[in-house]
């Protein structure tokens, strides 16, 4: 692992540690790392937010799953045929312009309080990002290259899948990439405003409420990191499959 990487968070706990030790900041507003800790551990050890991860985490990555699923062939379509994007483009464009937390009432009427507003509203934004960048990756095919397969006489499906496919591919990849975070976060924020029985977000709100800071801070420690594993992760996985990628 690069040293750099830890001189971020290295950084973020000095100024942190500074911050409590000197009372800069009122411990009732930001109690100190090591209380923090202490939560975060008897969180776990008294299994307390085990099933609000599990909650989270089941909505992320079905709401996630919907998004790439209908998101990646949609957008290779719209991108390989300009006919299907033109006809899209207005309502593609319109629709990414608005923020989609500001639809959360929209998500409430049609699928009500429960856990499908909350997928659905993830699985919209993950659907999004990766729909734009599989439109572009399409688009973004070598010239040069599509010249070739054509003076070669190879037909659709052959330049489609030697050609158009890997050259996409490294694009499509940064679309999920983004959309895993985009699609945590909307959950989290959903169980926050939504309201649910159990769930990371929701744990966050009533911490906040009755001023619980250190239970607060510990729980969005445990989103944030469920978020940065996940994307290196991610990228570990991308970087071997789509080693290409930047090339």
């Amino acid at each position: 692992m690069k040293k750099e990487i830890l001189i971020g968070p290295i950084a973020i706990l000095i100024i942190w540690v500074l911050l409590t030790s000197f009372h800069l900041i009122k411990p009732l507003f930001l109690p100190s790392p090591w209380s923090v800790t202490v939560d975060l551990y008897n969180l776990f050890a008294s299994g307390k937010i085990l099933g609000d991860l599990e909650y989270t985490l089941l909505r992320w990555l079905v709401g996630l799953s919907v998004g790439i699923i209908i998101g990646i062939p949609l957008g290779m379509l719209m991108g390989y045929s300009n006919k299907i994007y033109s006809s899209l483009e207005v309502a593609i464009d319109f629709f990414r312009s608005i923020p989609a937390m500001t639809l959360f009432p929209l998500f409430l009427v049609f699928f009500g309080i429960g856990d499908k507003a909350k997928i659905a509203i993830s699985a919209w934004g993950a659907f999004l990002f990766v729909l734009i960048n599989a439109i572009y990756g399409v688009k973004h095919s070598r010239e040069a290259r599509l010249m070739v397969a054509k003076a070669l006489r190879a037909n659709k499906i052959q330049t489609f899948i030697k050609i158009i496919l890997p050259d996409a591919l490294p694009e499509i990849a940064a679309g999920v990439r983004i959309s895993i975070s985009l699609s945590l976060i909307l959950v989290v924020a959903s169980e926050m405003l939504m309201g649910t029985r159990l769930g990371l977000g929701k744990r966050i709100y009533e911490a906040g409420l009755i001023y619980n800071m250190t239970e607060m801070y510990a729980t969005i420690l445990i989103a944030g990191l469920l978020g940065y594993l996940s994307n290196k992760l991610f990228y570990m996985v991308e970087t071997r499959l789509v080693h290409w990628g930047g090339k």
